[in-house]
């Protein structure tokens, strides 16, 4: 009896394996952005930045609605934007008192999904005037002023986030 009990459960496991296998899971056009340790990397970042920014009235990243994600240049849009972070926000000249120990490994992850984004999404990168959603992203940044950078590393959470939603499989 108790080796039927096992072998039904065991069967049942297999089963169940097999079809959770099945079920349709979100793919991304590059890995980091399905990668927990990034997301937590990513937040402690982000999370440090957002304790020296003292206006928080202000924001950079311009809200997005739940219905541009879905439309089909939304993922190279913030791609466009993620490479102007990578040129014009997390440079190796900010002062290593104003980031977080993990920004090092934050910026590699970037740069992956950048360069993942121009290969699988074939988003061209560079054309920061293209969009509107852009420009106005630019205008915000240059208009935060001298505390600029560390506003958009304080955001840097919610480009992530915003990559995730637009950059999924049938973007690729």
């Amino acid at each position: 009896m108790k080796s039927f009990l096992i072998l039904t459960f065991v069967v049942c496991c297999a089963i169940w394996g097999d079809a959770a296998s099945l079920l349709p899971r979100r793919r991304h056009c590059s890995p980091p952005l399905d990668n927990s340790a990034t997301w937590n990397n990513l937040m402690a970042v982000a999370k440090h930045a957002q304790g020296q920014d003292k206006s928080h009235m202000t924001r950079i990243i311009p809200k997005m609605s739940d219905n541009k994600f879905k439309e089909n240049d939304t993922c190279c849009v913030h791609a466009n934007i993620l490479d102007y972070y990578l040129r014009n926000v997390l440079t190796d000249s900010l002062p290593t008192e104003d980031h977080h120990s993990r920004m090092p490994i934050v910026k590699e992850e970037l740069r992956k999904v950048r360069d993942d984004l121009k290969t699988n999404a074939r988003c061209t990168v560079e054309k920061y005037d293209e969009y509107n959603y852009n420009r106005k992203f630019r205008e915000n940044f240059l208009a935060a002023g001298v505390k600029a950078t560390i506003k958009a590393i304080g955001e840097i959470d919610i480009l992530f986030h915003y990559l995730y939603e637009s950059c999924g499989q049938e973007r690729c």
